[in-house]
């Protein structure tokens, strides 16, 4: 059954970790209310930092993946929003004749309610005016279909964020809103953040940076920036909730770094590359060792409560230096 997400913008406005068009973060009250694969709409309400233009409209869709687990709220979960995009043109909550899109009468929707369950005459009467057709929907591209395979930004100046030293690493997926809008590779990264074992293994890492006199930076792209004065890191810590999935998160990473390393080359001076993962991989699967240290790669995994290194290269950082 579609469902309506309530989305504001401004950071101010919000009390829970979503990032737009990737991420949605709900309370317990909620659950039942969001199934995997469910279709949504984006509705936009009154900030009370602010307003926008497209507020109390309804201003996106798409499709809601299978949620997960909040790891620091035990009543909270994530939702990623495994397919999603910008409406052509926005929708207010009422057509012509004075009637509420959503409840498609005189009565009020339940604005108070961030998530809120639609009829299926409602869902495509909304998208209909919001400019979306069904050959549109199926151009939508999906975050599950790239999570094999990561491509750099083809634009002559990829966009760029700048630097936040943390002390800690943010919870959810750490994003603070820009212009322009996710493109569907960040928002696979995004979505990726929010999960426990790769908040664990940069809760490590930074751990060590810390420990050893360092400190730790990131931004909506790079995960973790580590400055030692005479040596930095670029880490990129991959989820792997599924071991079967260690090569593909292998390769997923091998890109970031690529396009991380050329995109912010001026801010890293030299960094050496670093793939964490929150498990290790299976002895079937143990050769991704080779073949990072071979692409000039440092590789290190959490193991049980620690951080250990799985490449020469890994064991050579400061990290591990005593």
């Amino acid at each position: 059954m579609p469902i309506i997400l309530t989305q504001h913008y401004s950071p101010l406005d919000r009390v829970y970790q979503d990032a737009e068009y990737s991420l949605y973060h709900y309370p317990r009250v909620y659950f039942t209310r969001v199934e995997a694969y469910d279709r949504f709409i984006y509705y936009r309400p009154l900030g009370k930092s602010s307003q926008r233009h497209d507020s109390r409209h309804y201003f996106g869709h798409g499709v809601i993946g299978p949620s997960f687990a909040d790891p620091h709220r035990s009543d909270h979960r994530f939702a990623p929003l495994v397919q999603a995009q910008k409406f052509p043109r926005l929708v207010g909550i009422r057509d012509a004749q004075g009637l509420f899109y959503e409840t498609e009468g005189e009565t009020a929707p339940q604005f108070q309610a961030a998530v809120r369950r639609l009829s299926e005459t409602a869902y495509h009467r909304i998208l209909a005016i919001g400019g979306v057709t069904a050959a549109s929907i199926d151009r939508i591209p999906s975050t599950e279909a790239v999570s094999a395979f990561y491509a750099p930004s083809t634009a002559s100046l990829p966009p760029r964020d700048p630097f936040r030293r943390i002390e800690l690493i943010p919870p959810g997926a750490g994003y603070i809103p820009r212009q322009t809008e996710l493109n569907v590779y960040e928002s696979a990264a995004l979505q990726e953040r929010a999960r426990a074992d790769h908040q664990h293994v940069l809760a490590l890492i930074a751990k060590h940076v810390h420990d050893r006199g360092g400190i730790c930076a990131y931004n909506n792209n790079v995960d973790l920036f580590a400055d030692f004065g005479n040596s930095t890191l670029l880490i990129e810590a991959k989820s792997v909730t599924d071991v079967r999935q260690a090569v593909d998160r292998m390769r997923y990473g091998l890109g970031q770094l690529a396009d991380y390393g050329f995109r912010y080359k001026e801010d890293l001076r030299g960094a050496r590359a670093v793939l964490a993962f929150g498990q290790a991989p299976d002895n079937q699967t143990s050769w991704i060792a080779d073949v990072l240290e071979e692409n000039g790669v440092g590789f290190v995994a959490k193991i049980g409560q620690g951080l250990v290194p799985l490449n020469d290269l890994g064991r050579q950082l400061p990290l591990f230096k005593t």
